[in-house]
């Protein structure tokens, strides 16, 4: 679907679903008033997808020995930056993570900027 122009970060996680409100509740006993990329990309859509499978860019998550999965703090820095070229026509949702609770994040969420060429 897409083409890997340039990445200067390297990991990326295929792994964790979008966060939830379950999410939040299970980890931070704050679901209820957290926002979650589930509920933003599917208000986005205009539709309700149950489980929505991401590519987390920027997230570095490891598998370790015993089976065990971390999640670290990201490798990218300010201004790091994924050059993909779309391969078909799609439509593409992005939602810029608000776990601020977790390494995910390196515990601050921060904003994303996103250009699109045609």
């Amino acid at each position: 679907m897409f083409k890997i122009i340039y990445d200067d970060v390297g990991e990326y996680d295929l792994l964790h679903p979008c966060c939830s409100i379950e999410m939040y509740d299970f980890f931070y006993k704050n679901g209820k008033v957290h926002p979650n990329c589930l509920d933003n990309i599917n208000n986005s859509l205009k539709e309700i997808r149950p489980i929505i499978h991401p590519v987390n860019l920027f997230m570095h998550t490891k598998i370790n020995n015993d089976g065990s999965i971390t999640v670290n703090p990201p490798l990218s820095k300010a201004g790091s930056k994924i050059i993909l070229e779309a391969k078909m026509n799609m439509s593409l949702e992005i939602a810029a993570c608000n776990v601020s609770e977790s390494d995910c994040n390196n515990k601050k969420c921060t904003p994303i900027k996103v250009i699109v060429q045609s």
